[in-house]
């Protein structure tokens, strides 16, 4: 029985995904390297531990410096993020008040920094939908171990195995499937491959279709 929805931020609730890519893009092209989107999408739903460590190896022993590099990107997105603020995905405020009047309770689970999500849910106005959050910043492994999303459900009180998780990354859905979670795919970015197919519980185009299986389930 589902009794939690526990969503992923960054490319789920709100359009970052796109600025992320597109701020990867500007800043190795500043170092005089091309790079391409597919690059980009190699980190997505990674922590910011995890994306630092991984832009080091990859560009280990070339003459793009892998740190700055993420640097850079971190301030050219925090210039959009911290002023104007994120696109709302599509259908993603029905969803919540959905979920708030059928009594579910919702957090959101992201390998986002703390002050990441807490302003990108403020700016948008989601945050008075959300019981909880958790941070990938919090715990001790990032997505795809199911730490996050672990610590959220526990701080909802709720068993994971009764959570629904909804999330866009492979990093993420494997998190979620290895916290023993329903997990629905909900492609941004990236899109299915083989694995994610054969390991997600549902693959929905946007968030609207979420609010339609659950009333066929209740």
């Amino acid at each position: 029985m589902i009794e939690a929805v526990l969503f992923d931020m960054d490319g789920l609730m709100v359009d970052t995904e796109k600025l992320s890519t597109e701020a990867l893009i500007h800043c190795a092209k500043e170092q005089n390297y091309e790079m391409s989107v597919d690059e980009t999408l190699q980190v997505l739903g990674f922590t910011e531990a995890g994306i630092y460590e991984f832009w080091i190896n990859y560009f280990k022993d070339t003459k793009v410096d892998g740190k700055k590099l993420t640097e850079d990107h971190y301030k050219y997105i925090e210039n959009v993020l911290f002023t104007t603020g994120p696109d709302k995905k599509l259908f993603v405020e029905e969803l919540l008040i959905y979920l708030k009047e059928h009594n579910y309770k919702v957090g959101v689970a992201s390998s986002s920094g703390l002050h990441y999500i807490k302003n990108n849910l403020g700016k948008t106005g989601l945050e008075k939908y959300i019981d909880t959050i958790a941070s990938g910043a919090e715990v001790e492994n990032g997505k795809p171990a199911p730490d996050v999303f672990l610590l959220a459900a526990k701080r909802l009180g709720v068993k994971p195995e009764n959570c629904l998780v909804l999330e866009d990354s492979k990093a993420g859905i494997k998190a979620a499937k290895s916290a023993r979670a329903t997990v629905y795919m909900v492609p941004d970015m990236f899109r299915p491959d083989k694995e994610v197919i054969e390991i997600t519980d549902n693959i929905v185009e946007n968030l609207g279709e979420v609010i339609e299986i659950l009333k066929k389930i209740n």
